[in-house]
């Protein structure tokens, strides 16, 4: 084999040295400097990235606090109109009851004036009816005539003696 042959070697070792060399100055100089840029791309794109991720994620929190803070004010805002037209219904509910009061109070002094009037268009009816039958039973079981005033102070005064 010639490789192992010693009179080859000194060849050998030139080839190798400038093989190797030039290998070493090829990727000290081209390759490993454009790999070096890609590397520094590929890291200065994930940092943005990250960057532009926490901003927006900043942004998103600070989004979610404004509707967070929207919807207390809505709860809050339902609330209190919830708590003024209970009121206002309340208060409505109270006037309309305060004039039903008012209108039945007034019914019931009308059916009261009304019941007092038959009570006395009765009473006094009765007394008639009283007076005539008194003056028929005088006239029928004693032979004189007596006045209608006599008859009612008589009546009057049997009244009072009863009551």
């Amino acid at each position: 084999m010639p490789q192992l042959n010693p009179e080859f070697f000194v060849t050998q070792l030139f080839w190798l040295v400038v093989t190797f060399s030039f290998l070493l100055v090829f990727l000290w100089r081209i390759s490993l400097p454009r790999i070096g840029n890609v590397l520094e791309k590929r890291e200065r794109k994930i940092s943005e990235d990250l960057t532009t991720a926490k901003e927006l994620q900043n942004e998103a929190e600070k989004i979610q606090e404004t509707i967070e803070s929207q919807l207390k004010q809505a709860r809050t805002g339902a609330s209190e109109m919830i708590k003024t037209s209970s009121l206002a219904l309340h208060d409505k509910a109270q006037i309309e009851l305060t004039k039903l009061d008012k209108e039945l109070d007034a019914k019931i002094e009308q059916s009261s004036a009304t019941i007092e009037k038959s009570k006395n268009e009765s009473v006094s009816q009765i007394q008639n009816q009283i007076n005539e039958i008194t003056k028929l039973t005088l006239s029928k079981v004693a032979a004189f005539d007596v006045s209608d005033d006599e008859i009612k102070s008589a009546v009057k005064s049997s009244e009072r003696s009863i009551n």
